[in-house]
């Protein structure tokens, strides 16, 4: 199934012409790699593939709902938060659905078996506890320190502000949070410039 259709780009910056003609589809499960000189028009087309930019001609196509994340070209984490807060940020929805876990938790406790509400909630309970185990929610500190791992984190301290790394780092760590997100399409623009053998 085609997630990303791209017909007839073309794209003027002034009366210089970066893109002409291009026409391709991405499917579900490909990896493809853009290879072409400098200054080519690599970066243009992956800003109009992430819908950064719009084309002046032609159509980019994209599944329903597709989530795509991209990693610009020398792009890096700038934050005045920790690592293991900027990695948390990415799931921010089920770490609120576990603080509502626990206050309904803590007021199922108080409530007698025979309230009437205390079948109700315990309903909405097991709901919300079966769509975040079922979302990893158990795993999430499990999983950041794995992806860190791999990204070459394995000796840097969580609490380490971003803003102390160095530029490689920043941008290891945005591929990071990237993957946590886990998007569907993933668009990396020269990833490997700060990137060892083994990180690859």
């Amino acid at each position: 199934m085609a997630m990303l259709e791209v017909r007839d780009l073309e794209v003027y910056y002034g009366v210089i012409r970066a893109l002409k003609g291009v026409s391709f589809t991405v499917n579900e499960g490909e990896v493809v790699a853009l290879i072409g000189a400098n200054g080519a028009g690599k970066t243009t087309l992956l800003r109009l593939l992430s819908g950064i930019e719009e084309p002046d001609t032609g159509s980019v196509s994209r599944k329903k709902d597709l989530t795509v994340g991209y990693l610009r070209q020398h792009s890096g984490l700038s934050s005045g938060n920790t690592i293991r807060e900027e990695m948390r940020l990415v799931f921010r929805d089920l770490l609120s659905l576990e603080s509502e876990l626990r206050e309904m938790e803590e007021e199922l406790a108080s409530m007698s078996p025979t309230n009437a509400q205390y079948e109700k909630l315990s309903a909405q309970y097991a709901a919300k506890q079966t769509y975040f185990e079922q979302n990893d929610g158990y795993l999430i500190d499990v999983n950041i320190k794995t992806i860190l791992n791999g990204m070459g984190f394995a000796d840097k301290a969580m609490d380490t502000v971003i803003d102390t790394l160095s530029g490689g780092e920043k941008t290891r760590l945005a591929l990071a949070k990237l993957l946590l997100e886990r998007p569907e399409l993933l668009i990396l623009d020269e990833p490997t410039n700060h990137l060892d053998f083994e990180t690859l």
